[in-house]
Parts: C-alpha cells; sequence; structure tokens
C-alpha cells in the first residue's frame, strides 16, 4: 500500500465515537475503511475496540512509544502505545531428552501404540510417566488410549506468576 501513495491514519474523535481508519491517497474519493480491533486512547487511558463498538475491557495510559516503533501500513494504537506488561507465567514444563527418544522409539516399535506417552514426553510434560502408564495399561480399550492422549495435550500446569 506505501508504495502507491497510501497512507492509513486513525481518527478518533471522542470515547463514544466509533474510530474510523481513512485512506488518505493522492486520488480523489478515498473512502472511510473499518478500524481493526485493538487498543485505542480515550478519556486518558486505554479502551478495546472489538471492531464494531466499544467494551468495558480500560487499561490505563502509559505513555506514547516512539514513533520510529510505528508500523506502515494498517497502524494500530496497540503498536503506539504501551498499556501496561504481563506476568511471567513459570509452567511445570520441563524435557528429559532421553526419556523423548526412548518413548519415540516405543512408538515406532509399537506402531503408534505408545503416541501419547511420546507426545507427552516430547512436551515436557510433567505427569509423562503417568500418561506412559495409563497407555501402556489402558490403551488397548481404546478409551484408556484416547484418556491417556488428551492427558498428553492439556496444557501445562502453572506454577508460578511473576
Amino acid at each position: 500500500m506505501t508504495e502507491q501513495g497510501i497512507h492509513l491514519r486513525d481518527l478518533l474523535r471522542a470515547s463514544d465515537a466509533v474510530p474510523t481508519v481513512c485512506a488518505m491517497s493522492d486520488t480523489v474519493g478515498g473512502s472511510p475503511e473499518k478500524v481493526p480491533p485493538g487498543w485505542y486512547p480515550a478519556d486518558g487511558e486505554l479502551r478495546w475496540w472489538d471492531g464494531d463498538q466499544w467494551t468495558e475491557h480500560r487499561a490505563p495510559l502509559v505513555g506514547p512509544a516512539s514513533p520510529a516503533a510505528q508500523p506502515v501500513g494498517y497502524p494500530t494504537q496497540a503498536a503506539t502505545y504501551r498499556y501496561g506488561t504481563s506476568p511471567v507465567l513459570y509452567t511445570d514444563a520441563r524435557t528429559n531428552g532421553a526419556e523423548v527418544v526412548i518413548a519415540w522409539i516405543a512408538t515406532v516399535l509399537t506402531l503408534g501404540y505408545m503416541l501419547p506417552w511420546a507426545i507427552a514426553a516430547t512436551r515436557g510434560k510433567s505427569n509423562s510417566w503417568a500418561v506412559g502408564l495409563v497407555n501402556f495399561l489402558l490403551g488397548w480399550t481404546f478409551v484408556g488410549w484416547v484418556v491417556a492422549l488428551v492427558m498428553a495435550c492439556s496444557s501445562h500446569q502453572v506454577v508460578a506468576a511473576r
């Protein structure tokens, strides 16, 4: 878009108004485009625009970022304003290389029967040995195999947030 001389600007009128993006180019008759969802400044804070209306989600306005960091093309206020930081989450994920190798060899030798254990070991699940045990003892029932697969694919547990 920038090669043709088109620049997009965000125009934000009031906090209850709909933010609009107007295409400004050398040609006459540029029509307004729909504003993408994102964080936009309103009333001294950031508010979330879902693409159709304002939501009740709000964040403090920390301050403008450097103008050089603004992307070319379809700018969003998330790129222009920094609005707080997220906490760092520590999970129970840990990977043991020997266990991963053994699990994948067992999977190949059993023609996929031990696949849930191999997935759990590769993902570094803290319960990978429990997944392997359920898979080995109950996997022949197919329901046990599916349970082991669900255990292997479930999300990691959050240990701490800082």
